[in-house]
């Protein structure tokens, strides 16, 4: 599923990059062009270097013993209903530890383990199932808060790639919508009810993981 993303995100890189070129064709223009598309390659190639980087590909390795996959979703979203729901106080402190330092991928203005849905009563799935996996972990007792972390982070970058990948290239001073990605949070573009792979929230009641069909 990343493979397909990136080779959609290179395809439009290209496109921004020919659509001047052609319009402004002169006597010198082969010059122009070879320069331009020298550069549009380098810039892909650092794209796919982050990539590499920043998203972890599915059957990577967890600490918490459930290599990375899109259906992990769904025991995630468990736990959130039957752990998360129903921590004590303590708990919850612990758990709070793990996620307030975190962001929201789908709107970063608010913090783990919340998001901007909680105003109308309503939450994605996408943050239950960071929080789900967070209470996982904590009542496990096996693991530290960073480890915990980390490993909801590891989660985050996996589902909502796209997003960490704009964020770091935005560090870098490079605009990534030239690469057709944003760190306008899936909230914000109304992707609430858009499936996981697809890059949105999966749902804010029901889970969606993939489009029907697939």
């Amino acid at each position: 599923m990343q493979n397909k993303r990136r080779a959609r995100i290179q395809a439009k890189a290209r496109e921004r990059l020919w659509i001047p070129v052609a319009l402004t064709l002169s006597a010198g223009a082969m010059i122009a062009l070879v320069s331009v598309l020298a550069w549009g390659a380098g810039q892909t190639a650092d794209v796919d270097a982050v990539y590499e980087e920043l998203v972890p590909a599915a059957g990577t390795e967890t600490v918490y013993g459930m290599p990375l996959a899109w259906d992990n979703a769904e025991g995630f979203l468990a736990w959130n209903y039957e752990l998360y729901d129903n921590l004590t106080a303590t708990e919850m402190g612990v758990v709070l530890d793990v996620l307030n330092p975190l962001v929201a991928p789908c709107c970063d203005d608010y913090d783990l383990p919340g998001c901007c849905c909680e105003g109308s009563n309503l939450l994605c799935n996408l943050v239950r199932t960071a929080r789900g996996l967070a209470a996982h972990m904590a009542l496990e007792g096996a693991f530290t808060v960073e480890e915990t972390r980390a490993a909801v982070l590891q989660w985050l970058h996996f589902v909502h790639g796209d997003y960490y990948v704009a964020a770091e290239l935005e560090r870098q001073g490079v605009d990534p919508a030239q690469y057709g990605i944003t760190t306008h949070g899936a909230c914000y573009r109304g992707l609430c009810e858009t499936p996981l792979t697809e890059g949105g929230c999966g749902g804010m009641r029901a889970l969606k993981i993939r489009p029907e069909g697939t």
